[in-house]
């Protein structure tokens, strides 16, 4: 399946596509138009070229296999410079049989190596592949190699993107685009890859997964010794608050590790507290930590990267796109279970908005439907069957802007709905005019078409300067090298001279030697010979060459001579074959019939070529001609014929180019033939048709039919006729349902071809369509229309036919054709008698069925509606003008006048303003019948044929009397109170001149912002009171405000204060609010310490925290919201212990408040314990110091002690600040043993133990002295050692009173309630156990509220003690 991408972006000079992705892994597929005609295809790859690593020297060969209707072009190209095109660097080819597009490099050299793309290009689209190619140069090993500059790449990488100062900081520097490109792979995901890819250019997509993966392995451990857990890696997000966040969880080992933000590399500065001053800000929340940015631009694009400690943990691209809003979202009240419709326009092409509800992305579903229009300018939002619950603000957000509105959703106010869910509305709410929409859209596409065209334009002649400035560079590169070749030949001619002179030289001297040894011979007498390697003739080198013989002896001892050759075997300089082909031909599909053209560009005007056509040279003729216009060669083929298919090859100069004309013969009709197919056919109902159309074109052809786009195929009626180069349609026996288009399409492996012809049916009209449409119906005329019948049967309308009834007759009265329109109006008609008609519909097909009309009475007593409400105009003290509106019901005849009463105020009489034999003939009147001074209403009654209908409501009371004036300005303006969203104003009526200022009968309150010349009015009516409160200021805004009387006569002046006003409450003084706050805390060391303070101020204080008298550290975090602030010390130390003091100061006064925060840990035990007994009778204990005793001032000691006697310990001394204690009356005999604790504000140490310590005892003689016992009288009245106490007891809860008495004999306890006995009591269990007295009451309630009283009597008195019992609910 094709996969339909979501960006589109500039793929050629003024052409936009749509990005697709191909089955084959690493295409990039481009389409140029929004839809693909039927049978058309864009490019595509099915056999892509495969990277190759090979050794310098070798033959290196790229193949591909490509696909597309029509048939795609290749080319070839490469990421750094061009590829030159010549038989001993590189050559591009095409197999016909394998339909294999293959580039060859005959000897691949270290300049080869490089990324290659392979483009494939049709009308419809393009598509691209790269592949790369690794030259090895002669000597090196192939693995080590790519392992190395793998590793030494990585390294690299890892070491640019590691660049930190000694703080952990990165260098100020911006990030060079390989950095950027590592740093944003490293957090995005897999999906994401072959984007970024792409994005950047990197073409090796398996190198660069394994380099990704390596650093991914060395950052993991990287970040492992800052972070223990890190999750919830959310890229960046813009808001409809026009902020943009970035949000990670992260657990850190350390919470005091520093957090960095950099943009592009160069570090950001951001605060962690709320600030309008500041851009940039750090919230955390637990283990979430959101970066936000505020007041969005397009400066803030780039990349953003979180660090911690130094180590880079998270990196998101933020990119801007150029858009806005030229037509913003608008507020939309719906009812309840009605669609709500926003809708807005944009001025740029965006494929899709984010879409927010109540602060929550939106997302096509049940509920919303998000739609986009073709141009990407339209964005609609539905939301389905709103409720209640769907009202809120509602957000677009395109790019960085954003615009939003209400949804106001209206409750169902029917009350017979009540308990019931109402029912679904197919209405909508919202929206606006389509066409106005489209009307914007268009407008911005094009003024954003205009602006790429300038794009484009710039775009052009950059590249067109570029281009001329290497032309000329390459122009003086090739002068250079010229000059340069020139001079070396010069050098070698005279070098060439030289020697052939030297060689000249050595021929004549050896010819000498051989002379003279002749000589010499000769005179000897003896007969010598040349040897074999005498003297030769001239060789290989040339008729300039002289050769020696490779020295040797002949037979008499002579020597032989080496040949010497004059010049080179090869010339020196070779010459250039000055012909080369700048564009090649191609392969070209010809249809039969048609012309056919190939083209082929030389580099030069002067070259002249030849044709082949399957290895045989080929001249113009009657059916080809070849024409050269300068550089450009052309082969046409006026008719092509089977005949003309083959390879064609254009050779010039030795070189040659080469391409296949492949002919195709699609299926085609005869153009004559085609237009007189396209006729309509006529035929009446039940009659035949035919069809019949001839065709050419390559067998076998699919041929079919179709009827309103339904496939025919042979029937009873339908009768199907193929034969060859011709087909036939017969229908027959024809119904009116049958007309509709007629389509006969053929088929075959070249493609496909429609004609399209109508049918049409004729047949009887179907009868008129009601309902009928009564105009006028009175006692001499009935006027009524009706609706043309749904079918004309094909033909025109000519007359319609009626026929009348009088309503208890019996026969038909026929009026007659009345012409083709639909109405009819009928004068001769009795006055209240009732009539009946039928009519039917006349073609010249025949008459339609009868329909007949419900019964019309002539006549009908049928009264007006109520005029409009009187309007008053103008009043004065003899005249009063009004006017008013028909009414709506005219009872359907014309009104004829109006009748109008009056009356006075407090009167329930009404009076006749116009007599009843005068009617008022128009819509207004002027009353003249009045008294001045005098208040007045007024009604109206419509009059028509049947006579005068209902009167319409009363008009406001109105004074006989001239127009008032208007009134003067209000007194006493002033500020009563104000908020920071509120005002409030009151101010006393404006004072009353006879004929010069009137009263004022209501108020208008205006403002307006400092920053506008704009007055706005706050209330849209007159308000009777003299206050009024302002309400949706904006906080600290500054306004002018004015107020503005009003009455009959108009408004008056306005009265402004004197002075602007500020959006702010009346100033407090700075006030803690919390009734009791602490001022000591404790808190564990670790643990987090948070204290919140609770305060009141205006305007909006100033809140600072110290420490000791200084600034807080950085690692301690204030948030500070209206009315409170909160101090927190995450993982608090020991160093964090201190006073910490708040103060809160506006430009009222100032208060502060201190707290000491002790940070401390449970103490380490103290040192050794050691006893000993200084004095008689006594031990001193001593020990060593605890570790903390130096570190914490509030630490003390407790001592505890056992002795024989008792397995128990007994705290004997507590907070002791000293290291000794001495303990007394210590018994002789008995065994003692110690422990000491160290103790502060977390609790106790663990104990040090003493050695056990004894004094030894000396024994006396026991004796016993028996003390004289004396009588002893216990006896005592009754007496309470332990009185009740007072009880609150929770309803339903249990109660326990108890007390303690003593007295002998043992007295008799009573309990009472409200002075009432409860010993007997069920309800109460009352005991007394060894002279404690108690009281148990299970569920205590309301009844048992009262006074509880206790009498305790004995022979020797009466004692009482009492209490009462509240119950709490």
């Amino acid at each position: 399946m094709w996969k339909r991408s979501k960006v589109t972006d500039q793929t050629a000079a003024g052409q936009t596509g749509i990005k697709k992705k191909s089955k084959v892994p690493g295409v990039m597929i481009t389409q140029f138009v929004e839809e693909l005609p039927e049978g058309m295809s864009t490019p595509d790859f099915t056999r892509k070229p495969i990277a190759l690593t090979i050794q310098q020297g070798k033959c290196a060969v790229f193949k591909a296999i490509v696909v597309g209707t029509p048939t795609p072009t290749v080319t070839w190209g490469r990421a750094n410079g061009e590829i030159h095109f010549h038989p001993d660097v590189c050559m591009q080819k095409y197999d016909e049989i394998s339909r294999e597009h293959t580039i060859e490099f005959p000897k691949v050299a270290p300049e080869d190596a490089d990324t290659y793309k392979c483009f494939a290009t049709n009308e419809y689209g393009r598509a691209v592949c790269t592949v790369a190619l690794n030259v090895i140069q002669v000597g090196f090993s192939k693995t080590k190699e790519l392992q190395k500059t793998q590793v030494e790449d990585t390294k690299d990488v890892r070491k640019n993107l590691k660049k930190r100062k000694d703080d952990g900081t990165r260098e100020e520097k911006q990030m060079e685009p390989e950095e950027k490109v590592w740093e944003i792979l490293l957090s995005a995901e897999k999906k994401d890859y072959e984007r970024i890819c792409a994005e950047y250019g990197i073409k090796d997509f398996r190198h660069m997964l394994k380099k990704l993966t390596e650093m991914k392995k060395e950052r993991e451990e990287e970040i492992a010794e800052f972070v223990t857990h890190i999750s919830t890696l959310k890229h960046i997000e813009v808001n409809d608050d026009d902020c943009a966040t970035i949000e990670l969880d992260m657990d850190l080992k350390d919470p005091s590790s520093k957090l960095f933000l950099y943009k592009n590399g160069v570090m950001v500065p951001f605060t962690t507290e709320e600030s309008e001053s500041m851009k940039h800000n750090l919230k955390q929340v637990g283990k979430k930590y959101v970066f936000t940015i505020k007041n969005l631009g397009s400066e803030d694009a780039g990349l953003y990267s979180v660090d911690v400690g130094g180590i880079n943990v998270f990196s998101t691209d933020f990119k801007v796109p150029e858009v806005d809003f030229a037509v913003k979202i608008q507020e939309v009240k719906a009812e309840e279970r009605q669609d709500a419709l926003f809708q807005c326009v944009l001025t740029a092409p965006t494929n899709e908005l984010k879409w927010l509800g109540k602060s929550t992305p939106l997302s096509n579903s049940e509920k919303f439907e998000i739609t986009v229009s073709e141009d990407k300018l339209i964005h609609k939002l539905i939301v389905r069957d709103c409720m209640p619950l769907d009202a809120g603000i509602y957000a677009a957000v395109a790019g960085i802007k954003s615009c939003n509105a209400w949804l106001v959703v209206e409750a169902d106010k029917d009350s017979a709905s009540k308990g019931k869910k109402p029912t679904r509305k197919t209405t909508m709410a919202g929206g606006g005019n389509d066409e106005d929409l489209m009307a914007i859209a268009k407008e911005q596409q094009e003024i954003y078409q205009k602006k790429m065209d300038e794009k484009m334009e710039v775009a052009k002649k950059a590249q067109a300067e570029r281009e001329a400035a290497e032309a000329i560079s390459k122009v003086e590169g090739e002068a250079a090298k010229k000059a340069a070749a020139e001079e070396k030949a010069a050098a070698k001619a005279a070098a060439k001279a030289k020697a052939a002179a030297k060689a000249k030289a050595k021929k004549a001297a050896a010819a000498e030697d051989a002379a003279a040894g002749k000589k010499r011979a000769a005179a000897g007498g003896a007969g010598a010979s040349v040897g074999a390697g005498g003297e030769g003739a001239a060789g290989a080198g040339g008729a300039d060459a002289v050769g020696e013989g490779v020295e040797g002896e002949g037979e008499k001892g002579g020597k032989r001579k080496k040949r010497v050759r004059k010049g080179p075997l090869v010339p020196d300089t070779v010459i250039d074959p000055g012909v080369h082909f700048h564009a090649g031909l191609s392969d070209c599909k010809a249809i039969i019939g048609e012309a056919a053209e190939l083209e082929c560009k030389v580099n030069r005007e002067d070259c002249e070529g030849l044709w082949y056509k399957d290895g045989e040279e080929i001249q113009s003729s009657e059916d080809i001609t070849i024409s050269k216009d300068g550089t450009f060669h052309r082969l046409k083929i006026h008719k092509v014929t089977e005949e003309f298919a083959g390879k064609y090859k254009f050779e010039a100069d030795g070189r040659k180019t080469e391409s296949l004309i492949v002919v195709e013969d699609p299926p085609r009709f005869p153009a004559k033939e085609l237009e007189a197919f396209k006729n309509p056919v006529t035929v009446k109902k039940g009659h035949k048709a035919a069809f019949k159309l001839p065709y050419f074109g390559r067998e076998p052809i699919k041929i079919q039919w179709y009827l309103d786009g339904e496939e025919l195929s042979e029937e009873a009626t339908i009768k199907l006729d193929y034969s060859e180069g011709c087909s036939s349609l017969l229908l027959t026996k024809l119904q009116r349902k049958d007309s509709g288009e007629v389509k006969m399409k053929l088929k075959n492996e070249f493609g496909t071809v429609e004609a399209i012809s109508q049918l049409i049916v004729l047949d009887k009209p179907t009868p008129p369509m009601g309902p009928l449409e009564i105009v006028e119906a009175s006692s001499s005329t009935i006027d009524f229309k009706w609706r043309p019948p749904k079918d004309s049967g094909g033909c025109k309308i000519d007359n319609y036919i009626l026929e009348r009834q009088q309503v208890g007759r019996n026969t038909w009265k026929k009026v007659g054709p009345i012409g083709a329109e639909a109405k009819y109006k009928d004068s001769d008609v009795d006055h209240g008698r009732r009539y009946c008609y039928r009519i039917r519909v006349e073609t010249e097909m025949g008459t339609s069925e009868v329909m007949e009309t419900e019964d019309i009475q002539a006549g009908t007593k049928a009264y007006p509606g109520p005029p409009s409400s009187p309007k008053v105009l103008t009043a004065y003290k003899d005249c009063i003008n009004l006017s008013w509106s028909p009414p709506s019901e005219t009872g359907g005849t014309n009104i004829l006048g109006y009748n109008l009463e009056k009356r006075k105020k407090g009167s329930n009489l009404w009076g006749a303003v116009n007599p009843p034999d005068q009617m008022i003939k128009g819509k207004g009147c002027g009353v003249k019948d009045v008294v001045e001074g005098m208040e007045y209403e007024f009604r109206v009654s419509a009059i028509n044929n049947s006579g005068a209908g209902e009167f319409s409501t009363p008009s406001e009371f109105v004074f006989a009397r001239d127009p008032k004036k208007p009134p003067g300005k209000v007194i006493d303006f002033k500020v009563t109170d104000s908020t920071y969203t509120t005002l409030s104003l009151s101010w006393t009526k404006p004072k009353i001149i006879e004929g010069v200022e009137d009263e004022a009968k209501g108020y208008f309150v205006e403002i307006r912002p400092a920053e506008s010349t704009d007055w706005d009015r706050c209330n849209s009516n007159a308000i009777t009171m003299t206050t009024y409160t302002v309400k949706g200021l904006k906080s600290m805004g500054m306004y002018w405000v004015r107020a503005v009387g009003t009455n009959d006569g108009g408004e008056g002046e306005t009265q402004e204060l004197d002075n602007y006003i500020l959006a702010t409450p009346p100033p407090v003084r700075p006030r803690f609010t919390d009734a009791k706050m602490k001022s000591f805390m404790v808190v564990r060391a670790g643990n987090s310490a948070r204290f919140t303070i609770n305060f009141e101020a205006s305007p909006w204080p100033e809140v600072i925290w110290l420490k000791d008298g200084s600034p807080v550290p950085k690692k301690v975090t204030i948030s500070n919201a209206e009315g409170t602030s909160q101090l927190l010390i995450p993982s608090a130390e020991r160093s964090d212990t201190g006073i910490y003091t708040i103060i809160v100061k506006n430009i009222v006064a100032q208060e502060s408040f201190s707290i000491e925060i002790r940070v401390t840990d449970e103490p380490k035990p103290p040192g050794p314990v050691e006893t000993d007994e200084n004095v008689p009778g006594t031990v001193t204990i001593s020990w060593t110091p605890s570790p903390d005793e130096k570190r914490d001032d509030r630490l003390h000691y407790m001592v505890t002690k056992r002795d024989s006697s008792k397995s128990t310990w007994h705290t004997i001394a507590d907070r002791i600040f000293n290291n000794r204690f001495t303990l007394c009356n210590i018994m002789p005999g008995r065994e003692y043993q110690f422990r000491v604790y160290a103790k502060n504000d977390m609790g106790s140490s663990k104990h040090s133990e003493s050695q056990k310590w004894l004094i030894p005892s000396k024994r006396e003689k026991f004796t016993v002295s028996m003390p004289e016992t004396k009588p002893c009288d216990l006896q005592c009245p009754p007496k309470f050692l332990v009185p009740l106490k007072m009880h609150t007891a929770p309803q339903g809860y249990e109660c326990y009173m108890s007390c303690a008495i003593k007295g002998d004999p043992t007295p008799h306890v009573t309990w009472l309630r409200n002075n009432i006995s409860l010993n007997t009591n069920t309800n109460y269990f009352i005991s007394n156990t060894c002279g404690v007295c108690s009281l148990l009451i299970l569920r205590v309630g309301s009844k048992d509220v009262g006074e509880y009283k206790i009498v305790a009597e004995n022979s020797l008195g009466r004692a009482e003690c009492s209490t009462k019992l509240t119950v709490r609910e």
